[in-house]
């Protein structure tokens, strides 16, 4: 019994796809904004003399193309060359990330043959020269599938320079994060209209980030709704700065602790 998959069957299930599924949604920033970003680091690359990069990590991923993957232990990739921006996704995710890349297209893999990402990465990357990669985000196991697959390629690594290239804010960039901040006040008030004695954690937490969450979707229609979240801590939870939010109940003349992520 052959199960049909994205138009395929799967006993013929290929390693890779391309599924252009709906329409392109708005960018994060402006078309201009990710044009800036990746004109730096062609400059970079040409410093460095490196023919390509293939970026692993999800901030310089999402920082050259907006998208943000969600791993559950599959591998994800942005080719970047002087004529070309590619992302490497997963099918799992069908036609989010192309739907989502600020680029030229998007190569997804399947799971139904070993090692497909890697062949999606030969298939966008030549086996000769230069390719930057991030040394600080790539373990040990997927470094060397990388030097069997390209075989005649150096791999250089490239994280540094591109932190350095992230830390210089762009005007957008600094519009953002101040709107940013502006929604994690809105979680800080929600918190202390919330906080009353006997009242778990997790109910005040809960209350600071519905409201963001909300908010976010009021001042971005158009955005993904991902992962913002609240840690409020009270008493003895308050001892160090990543304690997880707990069903303990407030109690009077506790410290509390807050931190708002409106993402």
């Amino acid at each position: 019994m052959n199960t049909l998959v994205n138009n395929f069957a799967v006993s013929e299930l290929p390693s890779l796809l391309t599924i252009e599924n709906g329409e392109k949604v708005s960018a994060t920033f402006s078309l201009s904004e990710y044009q800036n970003r990746q004109s730096k680091l062609r400059q970079l690359m040409e410093e460095l003399e490196i023919d390509h990069v293939l970026f692993s990590s999800i901030h310089n991923i999402n920082y050259y193309a907006d998208f943000i993957y969600c791993s559950f232990g599959r591998f994800y990739g942005l080719v970047v060359s002087p004529e070309k921006v590619v992302t490497i996704s997963a099918n799992i995710d069908a036609g989010q990330p192309w739907r989502r890349t600020v680029g030229d297209y998007n190569v997804v893999y399947t799971d139904w043959q070993r090692d497909n990402y890697f062949k999606a990465v030969a298939q966008e990357i030549p086996n000769r020269g230069r390719v930057g990669i991030e040394f600080d985000h790539l373990p040990l196991e997927r470094l060397n599938k990388l030097k069997t697959v390209l075989p005649n390629v150096q791999f250089v690594d490239i994280s540094a320079a591109c932190m350095k290239l992230r830390m210089i804010k762009s005007a957008e960039e600094i519009a953002h994060i101040t709107q940013g901040a502006a929604v994690c006040d809105i979680g800080g008030f929600a918190v202390t209209a919330a906080i009353r004695e006997g009242v778990p954690e997790h109910e005040v937490a809960l209350a600071s980030t519905q409201a963001m969450v909300r908010e976010i979707a009021k001042q971005f229609p158009n955005s993904e709704l991902m992962d913002t979240w609240t840690w409020f801590q009270s008493g003895i939870n308050t001892d160090g700065a990543h304690n997880p939010v707990t069903t303990r109940q407030v109690q009077k003349g506790d410290i509390l602790s807050l931190n708002c992520f409106s993402m």
